[in-house]
């Protein structure tokens, strides 16, 4: 485990192996040369020294594979070293690691059961993000979530046309949203008003990056009650038009002749 300082504890050094640095190298597709400037920047532990040899192990080998994984999320070196002096590289596992599976582009629009030219509108809504423009490395459980509603909705006779602009919507709205919290708590006064102190914004980066968890639920529980409240209005006034032009929608049944 990670201690306090990024530290990697000798008793956890995996099944015992050890290896030289060349070995070690090797195994995690890198160079020696840069392993050794991971050392130098305070990226990777020391060595265990074996009589006149220093040897590595398990945990070293993880932890040039989650620095290779960072990078791919486009962390910077600097930002790398100061997760791991402060004991959080395994932090960033619970916003981007889904424990049950990882999907490719075909994978995910296979198991979503959408036309792949519609998986391909709604990526261009906004509405399916990329995994690199949200710094993952593939798609998850989440994403098929997202597309496999989509799916049920449309099979409840949801047009498709509307389901493209619900996803427009979502996304322009959220989009601006986020945009708004980000330059609110990463930059001081640039977002909500009154401006929040540096000293209350530095407390809320702490509890969010501490708490990851119960940060995400708080939040999502917050936006699900505003926007399902925002449904119940929509329901009604729909509910209410229905009405008024004498009647309700039914489904057309399959085969049937659109209506004249």
């Amino acid at each position: 485990m990670e201690g306090a300082t990024g530290q990697l504890d000798a008793a956890e050094e995996g099944d015992g192996q050890q290896w030289r640095i060349d070995d070690l190298a090797r195994r995690a597709g890198t160079t020696v040369d840069t392993i050794r400037f991971y050392q130098r920047e305070g990226l990777l532990p020391p060595a265990t020294r074996r009589g006149r040899s220093m040897h590595y192990g398990p945990a070293h080998l993880e932890r040039l594979e989650r620095i290779r994984d960072l990078q791919a999320r486009h962390f910077t070196l600097k930002g790398i070293r100061a997760l791991a002096q402060e004991g959080r590289l395994t932090m960033l596992d619970r916003l981007f690691t889904d424990q049950t599976r990882a999907y490719s582009r075909d994978e995910l629009v296979e198991e979503s059961g959408l036309a792949p030219d519609l998986v391909d509108r709604l990526e261009e809504t906004g509405f399916l993000p990329t995994p690199e423009s949200r710094g993952a490395l593939s798609y998850d459980a989440e994403d098929l979530s997202a597309l496999a509603v989509t799916a049920a909705s449309l099979q409840r006779g949801m047009p498709e046309a509307v389901a493209l602009a619900l996803a427009r919507l979502y996304h322009r709205h959220l989009g601006a949203l986020h945009e708004e919290l980000l330059a609110t708590f990463a930059v001081n006064g640039t977002g909500l008003a009154p401006a929040i102190g540096e000293e209350d914004l530095d407390a809320f980066r702490t509890l969010a990056a501490n708490d990851i968890d119960a940060f995400l639920q708080d939040s999502c529980v917050a936006l699900e009650y505003l926007h399902r409240r925002g449904i119940q209005q929509l329901v009604v006034e729909a509910m209410r038009l229905a009405d008024a032009v004498g009647g309700s929608y039914r489904r057309p049944e399959a085969g049937a002749p659109p209506a004249s």
